[in-house]
Parts: structure tokens; sequence; C-alpha cells
């Protein structure tokens, strides 16, 4: 964190602090609930933390889905679902290509498909941020065998 002051490394904390809150929250409450914990962790993160709140708020949802369909709750993963839809395309975007970033990290290497639409997503957004960690990812394989699919 060099460069930051001590203002800005105390709120950093603060809001890795709240990003880990919610992650739990997520953990506890896909499975059946209704995600208020969650969605008022995100609502607070989007105000407190910068965050864009379509973003957070489709993330989490998608997350709460993701987490109560592994928990075999289909209707409830179907209600997450389907609250994840409701925000704007933008964040349902970022949302689906960070899903594919941290599947592509969690098993060390990308689709080439899939690189190209990361890059391409990186370089309209301005998010060098995405680009590298793409870059990474993809460059970890490179040279050998490499899954295409």
């Amino acid at each position: 964190m060099a460069g930051l002051s001590g203002g800005d490394c105390v709120k950093q904390d603060y809001v890795t602090g709240q990003i880990r809150a919610l992650a739990d929250a997520v953990r506890r409450e896909g499975a059946g609930g209704v995600g208020t914990h969650s969605f008022q962790l995100a609502e607070h993160l989007a105000a407190e933390g910068g965050i864009h709140r379509g973003d957070i708020m489709a993330a989490t949802a998608t997350l709460l889905a993701m987490t109560a369909w592994c928990d075999g709750e289909a209707e409830a993963a179907r209600r997450f679902a389907e609250l994840a839809g409701e925000h704007d395309v933008e964040s349902r975007e970022l949302v689906t290509h960070l899903l594919r970033l941290e599947a592509g990290a969690d098993r060390g290497w990308l689709p080439q498909e899939q690189v190209e639409a990361l890059l391409e997503y990186a370089r309209r957004e301005h998010r060098g941020d995405l680009a590298s960690r793409v870059r990474a990812i993809a460059g970890t394989r490179r040279g050998r065998h490499r899954r295409e699919d």
C-alpha cells in the first residue's frame, strides 16, 4: 500500500473487512435464505466503499444463487438468479467476466475465447487491473498443453 496516507490505509482495511463480512454472509445465507444480511452489507459497501451499487448487488445475488445451488437449494438459487438479472446489463457483464476470471485463476488457465472477451472488456472499460490479471493467468500455461474449450 505504498503511497497511501494513513487515512487511506484505515479505509482500505475497513473496506477489506466489509468484503470479508459480505463473503461470510453469502456463505451462510445462500442455502434457502433471503440474503437479507448479505444485501445489507452489499448496500453498505456501495455507500462506504465506493463500489458501484449495481455491480455489488448483482455480484451478491449471483454468489447467493451459486451458494444455494451448491447447497442443493434449487428454488433459492432461482430466486437469487432472478434478483441478479434485475440489475443493469453492465453490472451483469462485469460479474460474468469476474466469475470467468476467478474460475480461470482457480484452475490456472483460461480458454482463449474467454481471454479475448476479458481483454476486450478490460480495454473498453479502462480496467488495466483486469487486463493484467487475465494476462497473468493466460500466460501461466503458455507453451504447455492448453485446453481451448
